[in-house]
């Protein structure tokens, strides 16, 4: 019967020979870092997406596809109440009076969306999920405080995120983190990728 040996880190059981943990991604080359005795026990959560460099950031474009399906589920929830204000606009067809809370209602929908989610769905929107990415912390890795999130998604629910993401890009040129927006910045806040977790 072989022995079976444990991340030292998370205290997942490791397959033979390993190199790196599946789950946690801790390099295991060093001989002496691997446990045979038992589990050890860890606060790092088994989700926590790493490879075995590290934790891999993630990339611009399945984060903007993330974006555009969390557009299209918030545009489903609030077209409903256009129909809603859909006498109000009628009988104002310059739609001057009540345009703005058409706007106020779908921004509110929209960021109790985000932060809802990202706060209490371990950081994942329907559209993180479907692209396998999470917003966390950028020091623990972990789900961001929902303060911090609220922060983060402050802009994301209207135009002010285009503005948002040209600063961030402008003030983030070469950050291995990959933070694309000035929010991420002010909320220290990352998205990663679960791919390799």
């Amino acid at each position: 019967m072989s022995k079976k040996n444990f991340c030292p880190k998370c205290g997942n059981e490791l397959e033979e020979n390993a190199k790196f943990c599946n789950s946690c991604g801790d390099d295991l080359s060093s001989p002496v870092k691997v446990s045979s005795v038992a589990p050890i026990q860890s606060s790092v959560k088994k989700t926590q997406a790493t490879t075995p460099g590290g934790v891999q950031y993630a990339n611009l474009v399945p984060r903007l596809i993330a974006l555009i399906i969390d557009g299209i589920i918030i545009g489903l929830i609030s077209s409903p109440l256009s129909w809603v204000l859909l006498p109000y606009n009628i009988l104002n067809p310059l739609n001057i009076a009540f345009s703005w809370l058409n706007n106020l209602i779908a921004y509110i929908i929209g960021f109790v969306y985000f932060w809802g989610l990202e706060s209490y769905n371990r950081g994942q929107t329907l559209g993180k999920m479907a692209m396998k990415l999470r917003t966390v912390d950028a020091t623990t890795l972990q789900v961001a405080e929902p303060g911090n999130n609220a922060i983060n998604n402050l802009a994301k629910p209207s135009a002010l995120l285009i503005l948002d993401f040209i600063i961030g890009v402008l003030s983030n040129s070469g950050d291995k983190t990959k933070r694309i927006r000035l929010l991420q910045n002010l909320s220290g806040t990352v998205v990663i990728s679960e791919k390799y977790a």
